[in-house]
C-alpha cells in the first residue's frame, strides 16, 4: 500500500474527528447515540460521522441533505450486510482471505502514515535547487502536441519496423507502409506537458521539432511520435513550489520508509520455506511500500524502450 494513500486515510480520520467533535455531543453519549435501526441492528452517529468524513467538502455544502443521504447508505449497506451473513458468506475462504487482506492494507496504512508524520519537510534551497535542476519541468517546460503511432510486431518483426521506420520521413509513409504488409496498428492524437512524460522521453522530445519523426522500441512493437506542435509554457519558481514541495516531501518519506522497514527487517525472523527455502536470501525482500514519485509516466509500451527516439 503506498504512502500517500495511508496519508490520505490519515486526513480522513481527521476530518472525522472533526466531525465527531462537532456533532456527537459530550462524552461517550454523543458518540454512540443511536440515529437508526435495520431489523434491530442499531446504526450510531459514529458510523454516520465516518460515513460524512468521507463525503469530504460535499458534506459541509448542504448539511441537512448530506445527513439524509449518508443515512440512507449506511441503512442499504447494514441491509445487504446482513443478507450477506444470512447467506454465510463470511464464512466462505475467499471472501475471508479478502476480509483479512483489506485489513492487513488499513493497519499497513495507518502505521505509515502515523511513522512518517514527523518526516523533514523540504527546505526553501532544496526546492530551489530542484528547480535549478529541472529546467524542461519548469523555467523551460513545454506542452507537446503530437501524433501517436502504435504497431505490434507480428507479421513484421521488431527489427523490420524499425529499419522501416527510421528510413522515412512523414507518419503517412509509415502507415502507408504498414497497411501494405497487413500490420495492425492504432495511431491517436495526443497532447502532453513536460510533467507527465517519462523523464527518459522527455530528453528526447526536447530534441524533436515540429515535422519531425522519433521512434521508440519495444518489447513487443515500436511506438513512433510525429512531433506537430510545441507551445512554450514555462513555470516560475514561485509558481512551481507546491509541486516541488510534494514531490520532494515524497521523496522522503520514501526514504524513511525504507530505512525504517530495514531496520525491522534486521530485527525480524524471517523463514524462507518450500520453494523459496533454497534460493531467497533476506537481502532479496521487497522493498517496502512507495509514494507514487512524479512527474507521471505515459503509456506503458513507451516506456518499456527508449531506444530509437
Amino acid at each position: 500500500m503506498r504512502i500517500g494513500n495511508a496519508l490520505h486515510h490519515l486526513t480522513s480520520a481527521l476530518i472525522l474527528s472533526m466531525t465527531l467533535a462537532a456533532c456527537g455531543g459530550s462524552g461517550d453519549k454523543g458518540k454512540t447515540q443511536v440515529v437508526a435501526r435495520v431489523n434491530g441492528e442499531e446504526i450510531t452517529v459514529l458510523q454516520l460521522n465516518q460515513v460524512l468524513g468521507m463525503m469530504g467538502p460535499e458534506a459541509g455544502a448542504n448539511p441537512a441533505e448530506a445527513n439524509k443521504s449518508a443515512l440512507e447508505n449506511i441503512i442499504n449497506q447494514t441491509i445487504g450486510v446482513q443478507a450477506a451473513l444470512k447467506m454465510k458468506l463470511d464464512r466462505d475462504p475467499a471472501i475471508m482471505q479478502a476480509i483479512e487482506s483489506t485489513k492487513r492494507r488499513v493497519l499497513l496504512d495507518a502505521y505509515l502514515g502515523r511513522s512518517l508524520q514527523k518526516t523533514a519537510a523540504p527546505t526553501p534551497s532544496e526546492v530551489h535547487e530542484y528547480f535549478s535542476q529541472h529546467p524542461e519541468l519548469f523555467a523551460n517546460r513545454r506542452i507537446y502536441v503530437f501524433n501517436q503511432l502504435t504497431a505490434k510486431a507480428g507479421k513484421e518483426s521488431i527489427s523490420s519496423l524499425n529499419s522501416k521506420v527510421a528510413g522515412v520521413n512523414q507518419m503517412s509513409e509509415f502507415v502507408t507502409w504498414l497497411k501494405e504488409k497487413g500490420v495492425d496498428y492504432n495511431l491517436v492524437s495526443d497532447v502532453k506537458p513536460a510533467e507527465q512524460l517519462p523523464m527518459a522521453m522527455l530528453a528526447r522530445m526536447q530534441k524533436l521539432k515540429i515535422g519531425d519523426l522519433g521512434y521508440l522500441s519495444a518489447t513487443d512493437g515500436v511506438v513512433v511520435i510525429e512531433m506537430v506542435q510545441i507551445i512554450e509554457k514555462p513555470l516560475t519558481e514561485q509558481q512551481a513550489q507546491p509541486l516541488i514541495e510534494r514531490y520532494l516531501a515524497n521523496q522522503k518519506q520514501m526514504a524513511a520508509a525504507q530505512k525504517m522497514f530495514q531496520e525491522m527487517r534486521a530485527n525480524a525472523k524471517v523463514e524462507y520455506l518450500g520453494e523459496f527455502k533454497s534460493d531467497t536470501k533476506p537481502e532479496q525482500a521487497v522493498p517496502p511500500p512507495t509514494p507514487t514519485q512524479p512527474p507521471k509516466t505515459g503509456a506503458g509500451s513507451i516506456e518499456k524502450g527508449l531506444k530509437g527516439l
